[in-house]
């Protein structure tokens, strides 16, 4: 996978990681409330986008790829990227930078 094979995947996660924490994240918190890495919510969502993206990238290797057999480390990887971009979509830094005048 090239360059803009990854830029198009890490836009795919991240949007969807974007909306997961605007449609279900942001109306379950609590006010003032933050989510961590290690918050079981997280975690959860991060091992189904894991999960997902071994099974998506199996089939991008094998047939868009073109590779011979399953590929183990381009499938491992690229799944660890995903899920990588994927938790910065759905756990975003909301701290407020305020442009000085």
């Amino acid at each position: 996978m090239g360059f803009l094979g990854y830029l198009l995947m890490g836009g795919v996660v991240y949007t969807a990681g974007f909306f997961i924490n605007l449609k279900r994240l942001a109306k379950g918190r609590a006010a003032g409330e933050e989510y961590s890495l290690t918050h079981p919510v997280i975690l959860g969502y991060l091992a189904a986008c894991f999960g997902v993206m071994l099974i998506v990238s199996a089939l991008i290797g094998r047939f868009i790829l073109a590779h011979e057999g399953m590929d183990w480390a381009f499938i491992v990887v690229n799944s660890l990227v995903a899920t990588f971009v994927f938790y910065f979509g759905l756990n975003p830094d909301t701290s407020k930078m305020n442009l000085p005048n």
